[in-house]
């Protein structure tokens, strides 16, 4: 950690709307197959990146606190992207649950809508439905706290690498010359408690597919994308949620296989189509929902733009759940030489500095 935080500045307003990269398919697509390619080395992760996180640890509490930033925010601003950074753990224990929150340099509490999502990303696992780093952690303004049960719990070792990542806006009408993101992490510690937590692990489905940028333009009218895949393991799924863009009607999450809908929200949008939340569907207590390797699964979101012009917000469509598996089955290896996640990781260390191609306002 370098002694002097350096500051992130934001003098120019922008609007949302990332080249596309990843794949969309169309609802009655077949699964995304990858053809056989040689090996490729993925790029090198960022070393001494971390002059913009600060690690706390709260032992008497059981919190992990991450403190990000200051960042400046103009007002105005709609889409400031943070560098890459890098943060390492230092305990041995489980996750259970986050509580994301944004405040000033004096600590005081400044409006939600200031970030617009963060990313806690495992560079060195693999995601559920794609060979891509694990995203440990996603949330926004819609999902700013989430709270696992302690009895399961997503497990953690020193030395466990994290990147995150953060966009940040300001749509409150004043400037804040330092404003800085706080994601506190409750945890429970090894050998703690006589019966220790099940391990549950994180996984995310994206409607560009799981190589690329995930912002895409929402056209006039009504549109709609998708993407499927299959699961690298069996389990079952205890708790979903998920992500969309303003102007969103419909997220869901279909098994292609059987025709069943295993997840169907509408999100909460105030009068004006603005994204307000999204409802969460937790199955702790009911073992869930089972989904299988050999069946296919297809993330799906619907979009109903009122103008006569591309939504200055841009769209996304993304679905993050927890899923426990079966005792005795591993996790899959990560490949690092796997294309697919030196393209996905590739793509993460680069975003923060690529411009907006598909920059269109009313």
């Amino acid at each position: 950690m370098t002694g002097m935080h350096r500051k992130v500045s934001a003098r120019f307003v922008g609007v949302a709307g990332i080249l596309c990269l990843g794949i969309a398919a169309p609802p009655n697509a077949p699964a995304q197959t990858i053809p056989p390619v040689e090996a490729v080395e993925p790029p090198p992760l960022p070393t001494g990146r971390d002059e913009l996180v600060r690690v706390v640890d709260r032992a008497d509490e059981r919190v992990i606190e991450y403190v990000i930033g200051p960042v400046e925010l103009d007002s105005g601003v709609a889409q400031l992207r943070m560098p890459i950074q890098m943060a390492e753990m230092s305990i041995a224990g489980w996750f259970h649950g986050f509580d994301v929150s944004m405040k000033d340099s004096d600590g005081n509490r400044i409006p939600i809508e200031t970030l617009q999502h963060v990313n806690f990303i495992d560079p060195d696992q693999r995601e559920l439905f794609s060979p891509v780093a694990r995203r440990v952690m996603a949330a926004g303004t819609e999902t700013s706290r989430q709270t696992l049960p302690t009895m399961i719990g997503y497990p953690v070792q020193p030395g466990d690498r994290l990147l995150i990542t953060a966009v940040f806006a300001n749509p409150t009408g004043a400037d804040i010359p330092e404003a800085y993101l706080h994601v506190d992490f409750n945890y429970s510690l090894e050998g703690e408690n006589l019966i220790e937590p099940r391990n549950v692990y994180p996984f995310q489905l994206d409607v560009m597919g799981f190589v690329g940028d995930k912002s895409f333009v929402v056209p006039p009218g009504r549109s709609k994308r998708a993407w499927q895949g299959r699961p690298a393991v069996e389990g079952r799924i205890l708790g979903i949620g998920g992500h969309t863009g303003d102007f969103a009607t419909r997220l869901r999450l279909v098994n292609v296989t059987s025709g069943a809908v295993l997840w169907d929200v509408a999100p909460v949008l105030d009068d004006e189509g603005r994204l307000e939340s999204i409802p969460r569907n937790e199955m702790w207590w009911s073992l869930g929902t089972r989904i299988y390797t050999d069946q296919l699964y297809r993330i799906e979101v619907e979009y109903d733009n009122p103008l006569d012009v591309p939504a200055p917000g841009g769209g996304m469509g993304e679905i993050g759940g927890v899923i426990l598996v079966a005792r005795g089955i591993a996790w899959p290896r990560l490949e690092r030489t796997d294309p697919s996640y030196a393209a996905d990781l590739e793509n993460t260390l680069t975003a923060s500095w690529r411009p907006d191609p598909n920059h269109q306002a009313p």
